[in-house]
């Protein structure tokens, strides 16, 4: 066997290794839970990573309580039960990741549902700021998908690695 069809066997078969790897790895994701239980045992959450409520339970203490007080039991045991998960799936990658955990990190937080804030139950909302004026905002729609045909620029290099 040549240098060079040895070298591609050998790419190869690292190749074959990493993906076996990320098959691993997406399935030790896709069972990664978080639990939580409020301190008076009224509330129980079971979320995913991504902060996706996945079951909610209510006990008989629950309806005892008042409503605020009950909102903010379920809000304070999903926040656990999503760290849970955070933490979990932190354990989960970083040994196969290594030093690109956190990059992986912010991609996966950049698609999670943001936290809602305050006792309100409602999200924050973004200042409202009036719609640019002028040249920029009659500017037709194929000159600026030819003007932003690059938003996604890896610098040369794939966002995978």
């Amino acid at each position: 066997m040549s240098g060079a069809q040895e070298r591609i066997q050998e790419m190869l078969r690292r190749f074959e290794e990493q993906a076996t790897a990320a098959a691993q790895l997406k399935d030790k994701m896709g069972e990664i839970r978080g639990e939580a239980r409020s301190r008076d045992g009224a509330v129980t959450a079971t979320v995913a990573p991504s902060g996706a409520v996945l079951d909610l339970k209510l006990g008989p203490e629950a309806v005892k309580q008042s409503h605020t007080a009950l909102q903010a039991a379920i809000m304070q045991t999903l926040r656990e039960a999503t760290q849970q998960a955070a933490e979990t799936m932190n354990a989960t990658v970083e040994p196969v990741l290594g030093d690109r955990a956190e990059q992986f990190r912010e991609a996966f937080n950049a698609g999670a549902v943001q936290p809602m804030t305050g006792t309100t139950g409602r999200e924050e909302q973004p200042e409202s700021r009036p719609a640019p004026s002028g040249p920029a905002q009659a500017k037709p729609a194929a000159a600026r998908r030819e003007q932003d045909w690059d938003d996604d620029d890896f610098s040369g290099q794939s966002f995978l690695r």
